[in-house]
């Protein structure tokens, strides 16, 4: 039975119990105290560790792209003199990547004909009429046929429209062609672009997640061989120094049709991979073609040097 006693003895066990914990408290508190401070010590020492490596690779990093950039302007410097260069991208291609190969093309001495940019709209299978539509009047000129993919057509159009083995201005016909795969939504030419180019640098994009299609990607190549045929060289420059994978570039490399006719550069992104892109241009003008970079089936780093 409980009763008053037990009460008075219950409470007495609490304030015995809150007496004990008071004094453990008071006893504890200094080495309690101390190793809070000495783990606090640690962390911040751990922070100001990692924030002077984050300067570090920083500093090695603006070092390299520096030194990148002043190698690159020395190794191609005059390389593309007098060549006419069309600058193709593909679609989300990055622009600064896009900025980066046109000014080393510029810097090199070469001549940018014009930026072409291929829309989504070219390789959507919902918009093949407009293809079909576009390239309806000049099939018989670009010698089109029914065993052709589409993708193949759009590459010999617009191989036609914006490039030429011969030194010249784009005639009629180019200009024609032009104008009807860019009204269709097909394709976007900035500037006049009244030369013909004999060099393409076609522009990839990154790696995605997920990755595209793999009917998308050989369609991408399929347009990028029949590109080449119309010029006297080209490039497929992917932003791919993250990810090769799922990307026109790796495509390119195991596409039997395209492996010993493109060249290919995996590292556009970087400094490195801008003048590598510059080179291989210039060596594919030369009759030669190579697969540089750092990842999944390229030849070596760079073409070998000097490039002539």
């Amino acid at each position: 039975m409980i009763n008053f006693r037990y009460h008075i003895v219950s409470l007495m066990a609490v304030f015995l119990a809150l007496a004990v914990g008071i004094v453990l408290g008071v006893t504890l508190r200094p080495s309690v105290d101390e190793g809070l401070a000495q783990q606090a010590a640690q962390d911040r020492k751990q922070v100001q560790d990692l924030r002077a490596e984050i300067d570090r690779r920083n500093a090695l990093d603006e070092y390299r792209d520096a030194y990148a950039a002043r190698a690159g302007q020395a190794l191609t410097a005059g390389l593309l003199t007098g060549s006419r260069v069309a600058v193709v991208t593909m679609p989300d291609a990055p622009s600064e990547v896009i900025s980066s190969i046109s000014t080393a093309v510029t810097d090199a001495g070469g001549i940018i004909t014009g930026t072409v940019k291929v829309n989504q709209n070219a390789f959507d299978p919902t918009k093949i009429s407009d293809l079909i539509e576009a390239l309806s009047p000049y099939a018989a000129p670009l010698g089109l046929n029914d065993s052709m993919t589409d993708s193949t057509k759009l590459g010999v159009a617009l191989g036609r429209a914006i490039a030429s083995k011969q030194t010249g201005s784009r005639d009629q016909l180019a200009i024609a062609i032009g104008e009807s795969l860019a009204s269709a939504g097909l394709i976007t030419i900035d500037g006049d672009a009244e030369e013909s180019a004999e060099l393409i640098l076609v522009v990839a994009a990154e790696a995605s997640e997920p990755p595209p299609e793999a009917e998308l990607l050989t369609a991408h190549v399929e347009m990028d061989v029949a590109l080449r045929a119309a010029a006297g060289g080209l490039v497929l420059a992917g932003p791919n120094s993250a990810e090769i994978e799922g990307t026109d570039v790796l495509a390119a490399r195991n596409e039997s049709d395209a492996v010993d006719v493109l060249s290919t550069v995996d590292v556009a992104d970087l400094t490195s991979g801008v003048t590598t892109a510059v080179l291989a241009g210039k060596e594919q003008l030369l009759g030669r073609q190579g697969h540089y970079g750092a990842f999944s089936k390229a030849d070596a780093p760079m073409p070998n040097l000097p490039v002539r």
